[in-house]
């Protein structure tokens, strides 16, 4: 049952990923122009400062699917990822990281957002 819940978080985080790189990406385009191939967005991705808030989520993603690749999985482990995403998508404001902030500020403005965040809290209660 443990990697059920695992890899149904990584899912409903892939989606909600999708959907920051979406926003982030005509963000950007509104400034700079348009974005060429898949292979110039990877680039904006991975070395971009504008992207780099949401290096967070992608590192969280990993480190999910590096723990859904090993044999066995406790509930102690999935109950420790599910914490994290947790603090990361409902923040207190003292513990609010760059990620967090952007995160909430984003909601308000993108109902897309806003069902993809709703995905991913069934997916976080459900665990």
């Amino acid at each position: 049952m443990p990697k059920t819940t695992l890899n149904g978080l990584t899912r409903a985080l892939r989606d909600l990923h999708r959907s920051l790189v979406d926003i982030e990406r005509g963000n950007y385009e509104r400034e700079w122009g348009p974005v060429g191939d898949g292979g110039q967005l990877l680039q904006l991705l991975t070395k971009h400062p504008q992207f780099d808030w949401l290096h967070q989520l992608s590192e969280l993603i990993v480190a999910i699917d590096e723990l859904t690749d090993q044999d066995l999985v406790t509930e102690a482990e999935v109950r420790a990822t599910v914490r994290q995403a947790n603090a990361m998508l409902a923040p207190s404001e003292a513990d609010a990281s760059d990620f967090s902030r952007r995160y909430i500020a984003l909601l308000q403005d993108h109902p897309a957002l806003v069902m993809a965040h709703a995905y991913v809290r069934r997916v976080l209660a459900a665990g």
